[in-house]
C-alpha cells in the first residue's frame, strides 16, 4: 500500500454522486489503506509509546494507579507529602503490570527511600511524570514553546493552542486569563488559539442571559481586535488574521458562546473577521444549532461578511455531564449512548459537506478515528470541497497516523494545550480525559494501539461506523433536556416513594421566559398592604415612609 494508492481511491469518487452504501464501503477501504502506511511509517519511539498504551488497557488497577499519580503528584509543594501519596497509592492499587521494570523499580523507590530523604528522591520523579506528559501537553516556558512553534512550522501543520489553566472563580482570574490570549495572540508566531467564554468572564448568570451575552460581548470585542491587529504570516507568505476558536466545554455555555459569537461577528467592526467555534456532536442540539449557523453565515456573506468556521468533535465531558444532571433530577444533555453520537457525527459532516454550505461555513473534522477521516476525505472529494473542510488532531496522540493523514488531506491542524511548570497542576483535568479517551472500550483510541486490518479490534469498529452511517439519518436532533415551566403540569401522588423536584434548569428559554413572567409579574404589583395586629385588632394608621426594594 503506498500513498499514491489512497490518493487514487480519493480520484475515483471525485465528482462522483456516491449513496450511502457505497460511500461507507469506500471508507472502510480507505481507512484501511490509511492504517496500513501509518503502521508502515511507525517510528520505534511511536511502537514503544502505543505497546505501553496498550498494556495500560489490558491492567484497570493500573489504569487507575496513573490517573490518581497524575492527579494526586502535582498538588503539593512539598516533597515529603508526595512521596508519603505515592506510598499510599502503590499500596491501594498495586504496581502497575504495563510499567518496565525499572519504572516499576523507580515507582517503589520514590515512595519508599522519598520517606526518608524527599528532597532529593521526589523532585526527580515528578520531573519525569511530567517529561512524560510533554507529548500531549507542551511546555508554556519561552524557550520550548518557540521550539515547537518553529518545529510544526517547518512541518507546514497549523496549530491551535489551548491554554490551560483552573476553573475561573472570579474577574481578576478572568483578567489575568484574558491576558495570557491577549499576548498569544501577539506573538508572532502564534497562528490560532482556543477559548471557553467561561474562561474570560467568571459571573455567569443563566437566569441573567441577555445580560451574560452582554458582558460576554465585551470580552469577545477585545479578543477580535487583537486578532485582526496582528497578522499572521504563513509559510507560502499569505497573511490572515490571528483565529480565535470558542471552545465548548458544559452544556450549559452552548447557546451563551453561539448567541455571542453571532452577534458580535455581525457587528460592522467585525464583519470580515473569519471567526470559529466548536460544536459537540454528543448534544443533540448541535445539530439544529449546525444549520441555524450556517443560514446565519449565509446571509452574514450576502453582506459582504466572511465565512466562519465550524470544529466538530464528539465531546470530552460525558463524566461531568452525566454528575450535573445526577445532581439537579434532570436527563443527561448528552446523547444516551456512543452510537447515537457517532451517528450524529456522520449527519453534521454530511449537512456540512454541501458544496454550497461549505463556502459559507468551513469544516473542521476533529478525530483521531480513521473511519471518520475517510468518510470526511471521501464525502469532501465527492463534492470537490478540499479547501473548505480540514481534519483536526490532539497534538502527542497517534502522531504516525496524523503524519499520514496530513499526507492525505494536503494539511493538518494540531490542538495543542500548553502551560508552564508552575501551572501544571491545571492541566491534570485535560490529562485526565486524554487517558479516558485512550482506555473508553468503544473508543476508536482504545483499540487503536493494538489495532491490525482484519482482526477482531478492527472488525469491531468497522461495525460500528457502519451502524453509524445507516442511523445517521434516524437518530433524534431533540434536545435531551425538555424541561418546560411554562407548560409542565405537577401530579403529587402521596402513595409514592420521596423523589425531589428537579431543579429549574434555566439553560432553557422556555424556564427563563417563565421566570421573567413572575418577576414581571410581581415587579408591576401595586404594593400589599400589611396591617399591624395587636391583641387581636388590626391597627392600619397611615404612616408613610420610603425604602429601597433591592429586587426592583
Amino acid at each position: 500500500m503506498s500513498m499514491q494508492a489512497i490518493r487514487d481511491r480519493l480520484g475515483t469518487v471525485r465528482g462522483q454522486d456516491l449513496s450511502d452504501e457505497a460511500l461507507a464501503q469506500e471508507t472502510v477501504a480507505l481507512a484501511e489503506d490509511i492504517l496500513r502506511v501509518a503502521q508502515m511509517n511507525q517510528k520505534d519511539k511511536e511502537k514503544v509509546q502505543a505497546e505501553k498504551i496498550a498494556g495500560m488497557i489490558e491492567d484497570p488497577n493500573g489504569k487507575a494507579l496513573t490517573i490518581a499519580l497524575c492527579d494526586q503528584a502535582f498538588r503539593s509543594h512539598k516533597p515529603a507529602r508526595i512521596a508519603d501519596q505515592i506510598q499510599y497509592l502503590v499500596k491501594s492499587y498495586g504496581m502497575p503490570r504495563y510499567m518496565k521494570q525499572w519504572e516499576q523499580v523507580a515507582l517503589g523507590l520514590a515512595g519508599v527511600i522519598g520517606q526518608v530523604i524527599p528532597q532529593v528522591v521526589v523532585p526527580p520523579f515528578v520531573q519525569r511524570l511530567r517529561h512524560e506528559t510533554e507529548a500531549v501537553i507542551l511546555p508554556g516556558e519561552e524557550e520550548p514553546l518557540q521550539a515547537y512553534l518553529k518545529k510544526r512550522r517547518d512541518a507546514r501543520i497549523s496549530l491551535i493552542l489551548n491554554q490551560l489553566g483552573e476553573a475561573i472563580l472570579g474577574e481578576g482570574e478572568a483578567e489575568r486569563r484574558q491576558q495570557a490570549y491577549l499576548d498569544l495572540l501577539a506573538r508572532e508566531d502564534v497562528e490560532s488559539i482556543s477559548i471557553k467564554i467561561s474562561s474570560i468572564f467568571s459571573q455567569i448568570n443563566l437566569i441573567s442571559f441577555d445580560h451574560t451575552v452582554e458582558l460576554i460581548k465585551e470580552q469577545l470585542r477585545l479578543l477580535y481586535r487583537t486578532a485582526m491587529a496582528h497578522q499572521y504570516r504563513h509559510p507560502d507568505g499569505r497573511e490572515t488574521d490571528k483565529f480565535i476558536n470558542l471552545d465548548m466545554e458544559e452544556y450549559r455555555d452552548l447557546h451563551l458562546t453561539v448567541d455571542a459569537f453571532c452577534q458580535v461577528l455581525d457587528e460592522p467592526e467585525f464583519l470580515a473577521y473569519y471567526g470559529g467555534l466548536v460544536l459537540q456532536a454528543y448534544l443533540p442540539d448541535s445539530y439544529e444549532i449546525q444549520k441555524q449557523l450556517t443560514e446565519w453565515s449565509l446571509k452574514r456573506m450576502e453582506r459582504g461578511g466572511a465565512a466562519i468556521k465550524i470544529r466538530l468533535v464528539k465531546g470530552a465531558n460525558l463524566a461531568m455531564e452525566k454528575a450535573e444532571a445526577s445532581l439537579h433530577g434532570w436527563p443527561q444533555a448528552p446523547y444516551d449512548s456512543k452510537s447515537q453520537v457517532d451517528a450524529n457525527f456522520k449527519r453534521m459532516i454530511t449537512y456540512a459537506c454541501h458544496p454550497d454550505r461549505a463556502k459559507a461555513v468551513h469544516f473542521g473534522i476533529a478525530s483521531h478515528n480513521l473511519f471518520e477521516i475517510a468518510y470526511g476525505l471521501l464525502l469532501r472529494s465527492a463534492h470537490q470541497i478540499e479547501p473548505y473542510i480540514t481534519f483536526e488532531m490532539l497534538e502527542g496522540m497517534a502522531n504516525h497516523q496524523a503524519r499520514t493523514v496530513h499526507q492525505v488531506a494536503g494539511g493538518l491542524t494540531l490542538y495543542a494545550p500548553i502551560v508552564k511548570e508552575n501551572d501544571f497542576h491545571s492541566a491534570i483535568a485535560y490529562l485526565v480525559r486524554r487517558l479516558d479517551e485512550n482506555t473508553a472500550e468503544e473508543n476508536f483510541l482504545h483499540d487503536l494501539f493494538a489495532l491490525e486490518p482484519g482482526s477482531d479490534l478492527w472488525r469491531k469498529q468497522r461495525d460500528f461506523f457502519l451502524a453509524a452511517v445507516r442511523n445517521k439519518d434516524k437518530v433524534s436532533a431533540q434536545p435531551q433536556r425538555r424541561q418546560d415551566r411554562t407548560t409542565e403540569v405537577r401530579r403529587f401522588d402521596p402513595d409514592a416513594p420521596f423523589h425531589n423536584e428537579p431543579d429549574t434548569d434555566w439553560s432553557l428559554p422556555a424556564n427563563r421566559v417563565w421566570a421573567e413572567g413572575w418577576l414581571k409579574k410581581w415587579r408591576e404589583a401595586d404594593p400589599i398592604s400589611i396591617p399591624l395586629q395587636v391583641d387581636g385588632e388590626f391597627i392600619s394608621d397611615d404612616f408613610p415612609g420610603e425604602g429601597c426594594d433591592p429586587s426592583r
